[in-house]
């Protein structure tokens, strides 16, 4: 088949969720078709293109003025449109999409993100949403623990006109990629008769697999880009309600933030037990190195990349229910759960206290991600379904 896939941005370098996503199931669809990238790009130049170059046919790249966000999310109160879709829009980008299903003879567009449903598609040519998250869901739950009035205000409105759009593109769309369970049924049950395929996020373990060496004793990892609202707060809420928990019992415990642009409230809290690194090159050595990985999230939606990534580079994960949403684990058996305080501080004292309890989780949790998230065996998963779509639409 000839795919187009439809980008909000040039998903190279791997060094966040969505791009990680995005170029893995285009590497993963490129064994078997020839795939045509038409991506954003930023008046900042951000991506690099050449690390796609191996796997599509074609690159098509549409610059973007991005402008004042927070002004163009003002101006969009006035708009019956949420700012979601305003700001994923351009004419240029509309006249590139056509273009290129004429000139490759497309016979299938993924597009990327809900944001980027707002286009008008070609006639004929069947069109694959992918779900990264629900985002209306997600702005519903960004609202909801918001404590800024303005701020919260801003997301209930803005969750109300996405709703209403996102609905509309899944209804339109011959297929819905999600990447949960939860996230399929609560789809499922505003747009009765909605087609979904859950495709979950996956992980290049041989990637990460973990070479031998020592691991830095009671000491916890998170990675993710805090100045994303979702991992801030889980940030904070670790640094003001759990680490002071930890502490009194394990007073050489040390707690290391990796991720790009960490905002003023994170930084503030960095001292000698409290490393916040800002960007880095390879988050893959702070992973190995740590003896536990915590994901101490309280908003969001999918699934999380980190906690499958930190299974298969070999480190023990303590979570919230929330965030290890959309992957089927045991509590206890692939990590461990807990959503208080107090719980999340005595299941980390477990792993530290516990090395068999540690090894155990590390060599089941690794087991599990190597049969449910690896690339190859997601590309399979998506590759049927795509494969199913073009049939259907054929007969």
């Amino acid at each position: 088949m000839n795919i187009l896939v439809l980008t909000p941005y040039i998903p190279y370098p791997l060094n966040f969720g969505g791009a990680v996503r995005i170029f893995h199931l285009i590497r993963q669809l490129s064994r078997r078709h020839q795939i045509h990238l038409l991506s954003f790009r930023d008046e900042f130049g951000s991506g690099d293109p050449k690390g796609l170059e191996p796997f599509c046919r074609t690159l098509t790249i549409v610059p973007r003025l991005v402008g004042n966000k927070r002004w163009q999310q003002m101006a969009s109160l006035l708009s019956p449109r949420s700012f979601q879709w305003r700001f994923h829009y351009n004419q240029p980008m509309q006249d590139a999409l056509y273009r290129l299903v004429s000139e490759q003879s497309i016979d299938l567009i993924l597009v990327e993100f809900s944001q980027m449903a707002g286009f008008r598609f070609p006639t004929g040519v069947p069109v694959v949403l992918d779900e990264h998250n629900v985002e209306f869901d997600l702005l519903e739950r960004m609202a909801a623990g918001e404590s800024r009035f303005l701020r919260r205000l801003y997301n209930r409105i803005e969750a109300a006109k996405f709703r209403r759009e996102e609905l509309s593109a899944v209804s339109n769309a011959a297929l819905t990629l999600v990447t949960s369970d939860r996230d399929g049924e609560l789809l499922t049950s505003l747009s009765p008769g909605l087609k979904t395929a859950v495709i979950t996020n996956g992980v290049d373990c041989d990637y990460f697999a973990r070479p031998a060496g020592p691991r830095q004793p009671e000491s916890a990892v998170f990675v993710g880009a805090t100045h994303y609202f979702p991992n801030e707060e889980g940030v904070l809420f670790f640094l003001r309600e759990i680490h002071d928990r930890i502490r009194k019992t394990w007073p050489t415990f040390k707690f290391i933030v990796v991720g790009g642009n960490p905002p003023p409230s994170i930084t503030r809290y960095r001292s000698d037990d409290t490393v916040i690194t800002g960007y880095v090159d390879d988050v893959r050595p702070y992973m190995w190195g740590a003896s536990l990985f915590v994901v101490p999230l309280r908003m969001g939606g999918g699934t999380r990349f980190k906690i499958v990534e930190a299974m298969a580079a070999g480190v023990p994960v303590v979570s919230t229910r929330l965030g290890a949403e959309g992957i089927p684990i045991v509590d206890g058996r692939e990590l461990i759960l807990a959503d208080e305080p107090e719980a999340f501080a005595d299941a980390m004292g477990k792993v530290f206290s516990n090395p068999a309890l540690a090894e155990s989780l590390t060599r089941v949790g690794l087991s599990f991600v190597r049969s449910h998230f690896d690339w190859p065996v997601i590309g399979e998963r998506l590759d049927a379904a795509l494969e199913a779509v073009v049939k259907k639409d054929e007969r």
